[in-house]
């Protein structure tokens, strides 16, 4: 079995001194502050990733134009004080610095 997709988003983080992150599912985008497990329950969070200050937008309903002049909608999104992922379900991720 692979390691968890949290435990390398965490390394990444931590070597990016940078908590900030934006992750996509098949239908979501997801922006906010990845939060760090405590050192005695990692295998806690093994299948699921913590944000803090999530704001998470339906991608169907975020961007909806095309060409140079398209804006997305932030307005459509949700905010969470802290949301969790199923690691199952992201498709991809940066970390912002």
């Amino acid at each position: 079995m692979s390691k968890p997709i949290s435990k390398s988003i965490y390394k990444i983080a931590e070597k990016n001194d940078s908590s900030r992150i934006v992750i996509f599912t098949e239908y979501l985008k997801i922006d906010g502050e990845v939060l760090t497990p405590e050192k005695s329950c990692e295998e806690c969070h093994e299948d699921i990733l913590t944000i803090n200050n999530a704001l998470v937008c339906r991608l169907k309903d975020y961007c909806e134009c095309e060409g140079e002049d398209c804006d997305c909608n932030d307005y459509v999104c949700f905010k969470y004080d802290w949301l969790n992922v199923n690691i199952d379900e992201i498709v991809a991720f940066t970390i912002l610095k």
